[in-house]
């Protein structure tokens, strides 16, 4: 498995996820697969495309990884609703 870059902001976006019932739900990699896009989505110039998020994050891995994450990814709404 490729080594992570994770940078401080992302270690304090890692904590802040650890504090709500998440990690009993998802596995590391997608907890990782979290923090990358949480990042790259606060970051400043933002336009709402996959390329801006993985440019911005400092994703060690391929833009389609974290697009297979999203797209072929099992999500119940109103189960990320009620956490």
């Amino acid at each position: 498995m490729p080594l992570t870059y994770r940078v401080a902001h992302q270690q304090e976006i890692n904590n802040i996820l650890r504090t709500w019932p998440f990690p009993l739900y998802f596995s590391k990699p997608v907890m990782n697969h979290m923090v990358h896009f949480l990042d790259g989505v606060m970051t400043r110039g933002f336009s709402g495309t996959l390329t801006d998020i993985h440019r911005e994050s400092c994703h060690s891995q391929d833009r389609r990884t974290l697009s297979h994450f999203l797209t072929h990814g099992k999500w119940n709404e109103q189960h990320l609703m009620r956490i």
